[in-house]
């Protein structure tokens, strides 16, 4: 008897503890004023979407390019009529650091409520708008170095002279895989023919970007750089199965998604393993034909393949829509529409910015586009701007920010950088006798310099003399690209057979029996080939006893090619790309 009676005590006990505790537990989660917050907070993005009119969301997905130099009233209708979420700007946009400054700040201040993306490519090498600043020997220059560490020194580079003069996102870099030397359009905007080392070395460029809040954006996807198809002028086909794209072309675009880029461009092209949609085009002369559909309006590419197998959830910009693949065998409006049906959540110059528009904002309110596809759209777009701080109050100090922009635009620091990138990325790939580096005994004899334009051998001439300064030592004779058959003159004959030493700069031949090839033939031993662009040009005069590339004009890799010619710096650049039956990736010669 008492036992049962102990035993009810102890569990009326053991349920009172109980009740206590459920009460205190109801008390803490009722009463807790972080739950109370959490409650009450709101996400100032959808907050800000279920604000928004169908024109403006339709406007955050619209970036044309501008005109001039200024903000002109026309420039003002332009941005508040289509409430635009952004521009792109052109070299003819910038002509100083102070014009540059003001005009980003004047674009923002017509802003009516959310900022504008102000885009560019800034990527370097061939394609840099802003003049003013370090001008790096661009991405197979630093695909050469196999750094990096380097890439990333670029990219911070670039990131905060661009942040300076009010540009927030760099439409770079470049992570196509170039493995086609016919190639007319990447070349050397590739970092070079290994996706491995594309991958990381455009990972680190773009980590370099966002390291100063300016938006990275790679492209051009799925990848540009296995055509003989420039897209500013034609539709081209990359005619790859899909095992293969998927280790060469799109390993550097999953890698970047993963390492987490701001936005992926895409590429006017069609890829039939991965979208094999037969459509309709019209030529511009009104002819009908069947292509494949480019990847920039494919659904099954953008959508199916980017956002739900890959799991993307960044801002996907097309190229530029007045591009001549697009533009030629689609109407300006149908091709908006399709790319935004496809899933792209910007575009890029619409050639028809009011038809586009209104096309749009009429297709979400009928319903054709659902609005749900448009907000998650324009939610992408908002989730980048919060991230690069846009969307914070900020008090500017025009005056302020030129004087910082001008201490940071070109300084010495960041010159430094291009000095480096520019010297080990010289590659030498044939040194024949040894005749390099050329040393004193050269004081005593003439250098002829055949090809390039006028400035680059100039700026050639001007580098050389430091070592060589000789007022008669030079002989130019300027010959373009030395890429057409010309005949070897008696006048070219003559200033060969009078010279010690013939440096032959070439340009992108990529046509067989050249003025280059006969240059070589004739010259024999005294001729030093140099790539001034593209490395495969030794594939036309092959029998060249000394080359040496330096993957682009800009004048600091003229600077250090000539260094590397007289000894000054060892080169130590390796080959980024494959060149067909003569070397493969990573070769390179030293002193």
């Amino acid at each position: 008897m008492g036992c049962s009676v102990s035993r009810r005590n102890s569990m009326r006990k053991v349920i009172i503890v109980f009740l206590v505790l459920i009460t205190l537990l109801f008390l803490f989660l009722y009463l807790h004023p972080a739950d109370k917050r959490n409650h009450s907070e709101k996400d100032p993005i959808d907050e800000l979407i279920k604000n928004m009119t169908v024109e403006e969301k339709i406007g955050q997905m619209l970036m044309p390019a501008i005109d001039g130099t200024k903000a002109t009233p026309q420039l003002e209708k332009m941005i508040k009529d289509y409430h635009l979420g952004g521009v792109i700007l052109f070299s003819e946009n910038i002509q100083s650091i102070e014009q540059i400054v003001k005009l980003t700040n004047d674009i923002q201040s017509l802003s009516l409520q959310i900022p504008l993306f102000i885009s560019t490519d800034q990527e370097g090498g061939l394609v840099y708008r802003l003049s003013q600043g370090t001008k790096f020997p661009g991405n197979m220059a630093l695909g050469a170095t196999f750094s990096e560490d380097l890439a990333y020194k670029v990219g911070k580079v670039i990131g905060s002279e661009l942040k300076a003069v009010g540009i927030n996102w760099d439409l770079a870099p470049v992570m196509d895989v170039n493995v086609n030397p016919y190639n007319p359009v990447i070349g050397i905007r590739s970092f070079g023919g290994n996706p491995d080392v594309v991958a990381k070395l455009g990972v680190a460029f773009m980590k370099g970007l966002q390291e100063n809040k300016i938006a990275s954006c790679v492209k051009h996807f799925p990848g540009h750089g296995d055509v003989d198809v420039d897209s500013h002028l034609g539709l081209g086909t990359v005619n790859k199965n899909r095992e293969t794209l998927e280790k060469i072309e799109l390993k550097p675009f999953e890698e970047a998604i993963q390492a987490g880029t701001d936005a992926l461009m895409t590429a006017h092209l069609s890829f039939p393993a991965l979208d094999d949609t037969k459509v309709i085009a019209k030529t511009s002369e009104g002819v009908q034909k069947e292509i494949t559909i480019p990847a920039t309006l494919s659904h099954k590419i953008l959508t199916d393949l980017v956002r739900k197998t890959w799991g993307y959830e960044g801002v996907i910009i097309t190229d530029a829509m007045n591009m001549k693949a697009i533009s030629d065998n689609f109407g300006p409006v149908d091709a908006v529409v399709r790319a935004v049906k496809a899933g792209a959540d910007i575009i890029l110059m619409p050639v028809d910015l009011n038809g586009a528009f209104n096309e749009l904002v009429l297709e979400t309110k009928k319903g054709i586009i659902s609005e749900k596809r448009i907000d998650d759209s324009v939610r992408r777009i908002l989730k980048l701007k919060y991230k690069l701080g846009l969307m914070e109050t900020k008090d500017i100090d025009l005056e302020n920010m030129i004087q910082q922009a001008r201490a940071i635009v070109g300084n010495e620091k960041n010159l430094l950088v291009e000095k480096e990138v520019a010297e080990r990325s010289i590659t030498l790939l044939r040194n024949s006798g040894n005749l390099l580096p050329l040393g004193k005994e050269t004081l005593n004899k003439k250098i002829l310099i055949i090809g390039g334009t006028k400035d680059l051998v100039n700026g050639f001439v001007n580098e050389l003399k430091k070592y060589h300064p000789g007022n008669n030592a030079f002989l130019v004779i300027n010959n373009g690209t030395l890429r057409g058959s010309g005949s070897l003159t008696s006048d070219l004959k003559k200033a060969i057979d009078g010279s010690d030493i013939v440096i032959l700069m070439t340009n992108n031949i990529m046509s067989p029996n050249s003025l280059a090839e006969k240059i070589v033939n004739y010259g024999g031993d005294k001729v030093i080939g140099i790539a001034v662009r593209n490395p495969y040009d030794i594939m036309y005069y092959p029998q060249v006893k000394v080359y040496l590339v330096q993957y682009g004009w800009n004048p600091c890799s003229i600077k250090a090619m000539v260094d590397v010619l007289f000894g000054a710096v060892n080169p130590t650049g390796k080959l980024p790309v494959e060149i067909p039956g003569l070397y493969p990736i990573g070769y390179g010669l030293s002193y």
